[in-house]
């Protein structure tokens, strides 16, 4: 039996930068000693926040990073998560995705948002904090004006323009700036990206989805292959309900929203996901919800990238983080976000009770047994109002 109070308390960010620190002896140029203590870092972190950040800026970064260090916040803005990759020196933009996906739990730094863009190219080049942002305040309009996400929903664009431009063709300020200036080029970014999206939704018809009305019925390709025809809402339920055996209502459903605000939402925000109306991606918390389900499990399916082998955790460990890492997801990180300890708990818990199951039985019994704990935390929460 699962103490379900354990999954209702955010975790912290720094916890994920402490351990960064220690694996990574690099960090801030030699200024930590071998040994150091997360009293230790936060002096460093605050030093070299001096000499890199601005007046102004670094009493936000120092406030903020305080703040983490000393429990009173969990996690970091987006902004004090650019002047953190500058701050500890980090040489390269794959440091920072590494850093982000790997021990701060965030998602990948994606070349479609132009701002991501700029500091993706910056730390290619190893510029510094201040020419980055000047960069930045020269594209300040354009990447404002961004639209709410792309004019089109094809797949792997956001690689292409990596590999081909930040990582191929962008040297110098210059180059940059001269890719930045043609407008043909300023038309691929927006606010949020297709990968994460495409990800979420890869068994529906997404023209109709995109552009349907919320009780219009969408194509959904269940088992890649079968056509059936539901409503967005029922879409809905079936994705954050979790089980059509004993589902979670729209109550619990909100309730959870509550204690997961990155997995679980209201039908109205689902609605504006779907439709690209809402300024966020699609989270790992939500993307997992759906994955489950969809994982194969068959021996015929052994070949395919999604099967997973659920009797054996190592490797239905490393199949999930392959899947997410693919998407731009973070791994999983039981011990920074508390929605993924409560799936890894469930599944543990589960494998300890019915591991005589074959993979297929076992699949349906843990996404039962995950629903059943959600049901149960839901109704923890409403009793403690």
């Amino acid at each position: 039996m699962l103490d379900l109070s354990r999954y209702t308390t955010p975790l912290s960010s720094w916890n994920g930068l402490y351990r960064y620190a220690q694996d990574h002896p690099q960090v801030c140029k030699g200024q930590l000693p071998d040994s150091f203590s997360e009293e230790d870092l936060l002096k460093v972190m605050k030093k070299q926040a001096r000499e890199v950040l601005s007046e102004k800026e670094y009493d936000t970064f120092r406030k903020a990073v305080a703040s983490l260090r000393n429990g009173r916040a969990v996690s970091i803005k987006k902004e004090n998560l650019y002047r953190l990759f500058f701050v500890l020196q980090l040489e390269s933009d794959t440091e920072a995705q590494d850093l982000l996906m790997n021990y701060l739990h965030q998602s990948e730094l994606s070349a479609r948002a132009l701002d991501d863009f700029i500091i993706i190219a910056a730390l290619k080049m190893q510029l510094s904090w201040k020419e980055t942002c000047g960069i930045r305040s020269r594209y300040a309009e354009l990447i404002a004006s961004q639209p709410m996400a792309p004019g089109n929903i094809t797949e792997g664009q956001t690689a292409e323009v990596y590999y081909s431009i930040i990582n191929d063709s962008i040297r110098t300020v210059s180059d940059l700036c001269g890719y930045l200036d043609n407008p043909e080029n300023i038309a691929f970014f927006a606010k949020t990206c297709n990968t994460r999206y495409l990800a979420l939704f890869d068994d529906v018809q997404l023209e109709v989805l995109y552009n349907g009305s919320q009780e219009e019925f969408i194509r959904i390709y269940a088992n890649y292959g079968s056509l059936d025809r539901i409503t967005i809402k029922e879409y809905y339920y079936s994705l954050f309900g979790i089980s059509a055996a004993g589902g979670l209502s729209e109550e619990e459903i909100m309730t959870l929203s509550g204690v997961f605000e990155n997995t679980f939402m209201s039908y109205d925000n689902f609605c504006l996901l779907v439709q690209r109306k809402r300024p966020v991606d699609v989270s790992s918390g939500t993307f997992l919800l759906g994955l489950f389900k969809k994982l194969l499990t068959e021996e015929q399916d052994v070949t395919e990238d999604f099967y997973a082998d659920f009797l054996n955790p190592e490797e239905f460990t490393e199949i999930i983080n392959d899947i997410l890492i693919y998407f731009g997801f973070p791994i999983l990180n039981p011990d920074q976000d508390p929605f993924e300890r409560l799936i890894m708990d469930t599944y543990e818990n589960c494998l300890s009770e019915h591991a005589d199951l074959s993979n297929a039985d076992f699949q349906q019994t843990f996404i039962q047994s995950l629903c059943d704990n959600l049901k149960e935390l839901a109704a923890i929460c409403r009793e403690s109002r």
